[in-house]
């Protein structure tokens, strides 16, 4: 993970970050997830959210991306969420 890298392509504008994990990580959070929360935590004007996608190898399909940023504009964003499977033990799908 490149601090430096990730910080130099993030527009100065950014106010919320979706991070997508295809992995699912009891504890702290999702291996991706934490890194970029370490990395923005100096900017404290920034939220982030995460979520999983391709569980159960599911593809990730342009329908998952649209409710990840109808997710992300949301007033209240889910967090965390997943993608591509209902999940109705948790109620964390996004539709």
């Amino acid at each position: 993970w490149s601090t430096q890298h990730f910080l130099a392509q993030l527009p100065s504008t950014v106010k919320r970050i979706a991070v997508l994990d295809r992995c699912k990580e009891h504890g702290v959070g999702e291996p991706l997830y934490t890194d970029v929360c370490a990395t923005m935590q100096p900017h404290a004007g920034v939220r982030i959210i995460g979520g999983r996608y391709g569980l159960a190898s599911k593809d990730f399909t342009p329908g998952m991306a649209h409710a990840i940023f109808l997710n992300l504009a949301a007033s209240k964003p889910k967090h965390p969420f997943t993608v591509g499977i209902v999940d109705d033990v948790t109620n964390l799908s996004l539709e």
